[in-house]
């Protein structure tokens, strides 16, 4: 930066470096500031004052940031005692002459850049000094005179918050404009001391962050705060503070914010002061600076007063009727799945929130709406707030079978918000007990509640959200033992129910039902423990899947068979466990493709622990089982995991998992899986389930050996699962007997592409106030959408004898955030953005002329990833503003996915043709 103080700012560090370097300090000591020392009275000093502010991108973006400054001459004396035998001191500080300056738009660039005055609001600022309570180096509290401006009150207080400091070695606890913080004094020399801030706890005045309790959807924002003292016998000579913020996506290290804040003093003039008061206590001297001042003086600490600088103050908030006209085709069902959909939901969704009941039941009963008004509803629930709710439950019918779908898209924005209030908890628990229009909506909305419950008592652990929690526990249970033994929907729909909650009470019922169900029953059971993850799967749990894997106690569906495995060797197996499975690879009996599905399971345990894995290897040379009677198994399942992004300390996984039987998809999944910090997070589970396709049984050998649920005689079914942020959706059919089947066949219906789930959710919701030294609190705000479109196409020829499918995964992901600082006198913003399209196809093709010869093939398509960051300064009482934007575009290259070596050869056979 050009002027002389914007220098200091750069040299700063190597002064402090250079200052360090020729001195050690001496040893830690708790002592404080000499009072006699500093500021006795009679005397007032006169400094050159200088306050700078800076935004701009991350550090990964190297544009030019956008800033302001204050400058003007800063008086500072001692008003009482009139001796300097004590630690306390009253000091008197009048800010002369304020004059805001921004950068000068005649600059060609950032090196050259001059900092110009501006007329500006400042003008209005009182000219009235304002006293500081001084004791050994604290401030105890200011006295300051009304004002008309909140930015001018907390500028005063950034300004008193220089006079804080210790000219010793030592660590403290120090309460200031920045909060709460530990802070570490070092002595550099007879004249110097250095001031690290760290671990601050914002102050009390400020309103509640949200912040989403899985840190890879909070983003990182680090912090550094340094101050350095120069002083000599009686002066403070020069202070600079210096404190750079800088606000990350986790995904995206350039896809944030900066702000940077510097004050420097330094001193100019010295001169006799005569204004001495004398008085006993502070109390009279206080009382005495009011009367010869004619103002009262408040007392104040150094905490900032928040400034509710929002659309609503500035009356500028975006009507939502022209807001919803604006991005009406962003949300049209064709744009399901891109970034233009998640972009437009963003700006939607805000102006839901700053809109009240009457408002949003106009645009939902709007006509020109008709066409997108099913994901307005998504928006509802995604904001969920009071007024949101309250329109949709007055605008929905829980009765009418005509409203299923909006009402379940409501509901599943709903159960995916990670703070839901408590209240609207109760009021769709209410509604649990009415008669409602469809067992769809028995469904989701009792998912939705257990969901909601489940993530207010882990994210917010008060007594009464774990009361609430705890309650619906119990009601689930009582529900689910009211099921009939035979109605396996009523049934499954509370086991989804306990899957939400993952709470340890339901351990017991779900392997009641694991062992004892029937195959969809117990397979859906062994499917939720496993959903609770590893922390709930305690000794009872594993003997269990022992029993149910290795058929101990009665024969079990294939299905449960493979998901307790899964268990057992995702729970640190030991050697006898791995000796039994391996052992029983080779035994005769067992179809080959559980066989094989076990061996991928045992495949992918290795890849992911390698204390596991040189276990296993122990156990088959020493037990001799490294032989292809057990280690070369010839099915089609599959089971495994491939990166498909490694950036920025985040692990990406696709982990397939395909469960064959007679040729056929009996069960399987696609999980997107992100790693951060050694921690999982569930994005998105993609299943499939068939039952009953026996036509394939005499072309696919098993070797005669026959699934024990008799899978060949049940009704031929097939349907989808979808679990989105850990929540579970209800399964969607898509057809439920041999007729319904062969009627698709005959009628083409699957030919086209055809929407299998849609719906817009959020993913990130982030406010976050940073306080900085000078007064200022800058204002963080991320939110980022996910829209999702699963579609399916599906070709079968009778007469050729083979088929042709696919399954899109189309997600459109935008993030939008903005570091604001927002005052009387300017307003700097920069706003970051990123959009991506995330494109995971799953095709098939299958022969079925002779035998089976089935090519599955798993494929991320390639796309885009685009960034932009735009700053813009506004200087309040100018017409004009200052914006910037840049954007870049990132190439993501697409991969196709290996399934086993059989899948590849069936793939070389079809395709060579």
């Amino acid at each position: 930066m050009a002027s002389s103080s914007d220098r200091s700012a750069a040299t700063f560090p190597l002064l402090l470096l250079l200052l360090l370097s020729s001195s050690s300090p001496p040893p830690c000591s708790a002592a404080v500031v000499d009072s006699g020392r500093l500021f006795p009275a009679g005397v007032q000093y006169e400094y050159e004052s200088t306050t700078t502010v800076l935004t701009g991108g991350s550090s990964d973006n190297r544009d030019p940031a956008v800033g302001h400054r204050v400058v003007g001459r800063l008086l500072v004396a001692n008003l009482w005692p009139a001796t300097d035998t004590t630690g306390d001191k009253l000091l008197r500080l009048h800010f002369k002459s304020p004059k805001l300056q921004t950068w000068s738009k005649k600059s060609k660039n950032d090196v050259n850049r001059q900092f110009i005055d501006r007329k500006s609001r400042i003008d209005r600022f009182s000219d009235q000094p304002f006293f500081v309570h001084w004791r050994n180096g604290h401030i105890e509290n200011l006295y300051v005179s009304s004002t008309n401006s909140l930015t001018e009150a907390n500028f005063k207080k950034g300004i008193a918050g220089l006079f804080q400091f210790q000219l010793s070695n030592q660590h403290a606890v120090e309460y200031s404009t920045l909060g709460e913080c530990n802070v570490t004094y070092s002595k550099i020399n007879e004249n110097s001391v250095s001031k690290r801030i760290d671990e601050c706890v914002s102050p009390t005045t400020l309103p509640p962050e949200i912040k989403h309790p899985d840190k890879i959807w909070q983003g990182t924002l680090h912090s550094k705060r340094e101050s350095l003292l120069i002083y000599n016998q009686k002066s403070l000579v020069e202070v600079s503070f210096d404190e750079n913020h800088e606000f990350s996506t986790s995904f995206m290290n350039e896809v944030g914010a900066s702000v940077s804040s510097k004050q420097h003093i330094e001193l100019k003039e010295t001169k006799q002061n005569y204004d001495i008061i004398e008085a006993n206590t502070l109390k009279e001297a206080i009382h005495q600076l009011e009367q010869q001042l004619k103002l009262k003086l408040e007392k104040q600490n150094l905490s900032p007063s928040h400034e509710v600088k929002n659309c609503k103050h500035y009356n500028s908030c975006n009507k939502l009727d022209d807001v919803v006209n604006n991005y009406h085709d962003s949300l049209l069902d064709s744009e399901l799945g891109k970034s233009k959909s998640a972009y437009g939901a963003i700006k939607v969704m805000d102006a839901i929130v700053n809109s009240d009941t009457k408002t949003i039941k106009k645009v939902l009963t709007d006509e020109k709406n008709v066409d997108i008004v099913v994901q307005l509803y998504d928006l509802l629930g995604a904001a969920l707030n009071e007024n949101s709710h309250k329109a949709s439950m007055e605008t929905l019918d829980f009765t009418d079978a005509k409203s299923v779908e909006k009402i379940e898209r409501y509901l599943w924005g709903a159960s995916i918000k990670f703070n839901p209030k408590i209240e609207i908890i109760k009021s769709l628990l209410s509604i649990t007990d009415e008669k409602l229009a469809s067992k769809k909506i028995v469904d989701t909305l009792f998912n939705t509640v257990t969901a909601m419950a489940s993530r207010l008592a882990r994210y917010n652990h008060t007594d009464a959200n774990v009361l609430i929690c705890g309650e619906l526990v119990v009601k689930t249970l009582e529900r689910l033992e009211k099921c009939k033994l035979d109605d396996d929907e009523c049934i499954l729909t509370y086991i989804r129910a306990l899957s939400n909650l993952k709470h340890p009470l339901s351990i017991e019922v779900l392997l009641s039902f694991a062992q004892h169900g029937n195959r969809m029953t117990s397979a859906y059971a062994m499917k939720t423990i496993k959903m609770f993850g590893p922390d709930l799967w305690d000794n009872r749990v594993l003997k269990c899947c022992n029993r149910i894997f290795f058929q101990l106690v009665k024969e079990q569906d294939s299905s449960t068979r493979t998901i307790a495995l899964a268990i057992l060797l995702e729970s640190d197996p030991d050697y006898d466990l791995l000796k039994h499975v391996v052992e029983w690879l080779s035994a005769p009996g067992e179809g080959y493709e559980i066989k094989q599905y076990a061996l991928e399971l045992l495949k992918e345990m290795a890849n992911q622990n390698e204390t596991s894995a040189r276990l296993l290897r122990t156990v088959l040379v020493r037990e001799r089982l490294n032989h292809y009677g057990s280690m070369a198994q010839r099915g089609l399942s599959s089971c495994f995991s491939r990166k498909f992004i490694n950036y920025n300390n985040i692990t990406g996984l696709v982990k397939n998992s395909q469960q064959i039987y007679s040729g056929v998809t009996k069960r399987g999944s696609v999980d997107i899986v992100l790693e951060h910090d050694n921690v999982k997070y569930d994005l998105c589970s993609f299943g499939m389930f068939t039952t009953g396709l026996g036509y394939f049984t005499s072309l696919y050998d098993d070797s005669g050996k026959k699934d024990t649920s008799d899978e060949a005689n049940l009704p031929a079914t097939a349907g989808l699962e979808l679990v989105v942020f850990g929540v579970h959706i209800r399964p969607f059919i898509m057809f439920s007997s041999q007729g319904q089947l062969m009627g698709h066949v005959w009628a083409g219906t699957g030919s086209d592409k055809t929407p299998i789930i849609q719906g817009i959710s959020q993913m990130i919701e982030h406010l976050q106030y940073v306080p900085l030294s000078n007064g200022i609190t800058a204002e963080l705000n991320v939110k980022g959408m996910l829209s999702l479109d699963i579609s399916g196409q599906i070709e079968m020829s009778l007469w050729n004898k083979n088929a042709q499918s696919v399954i899109e995964k189309n997600g459109g992901v935008s993030i939008q955030g903005s570091l604001k600082l927002d005052t009387d006198l300017v307003t700097d913003e920069v706003d970051f953005a990123l959009i991506t399209e995330g494109l995971l196809h799953m095709h098939s093709d299958a022969e079925f002329a002779t035998k089976i010869v089935l090519c599955m093939r798993i494929v991320f398509v390639d796309t885009n990833v685009t960034t932009t960051v735009s700053k813009s300064e506004k200087v309040h009482g100018l017409p004009h503003k200052s914006y910037t934007t840049t954007t870049r575009t990132h190439p993501v290259s697409g991969r196709t996915f290996a399934l086993n070596q059989m899948v590849n050869e069936f793939c070389n056979t079809i395709h060579s043709q």
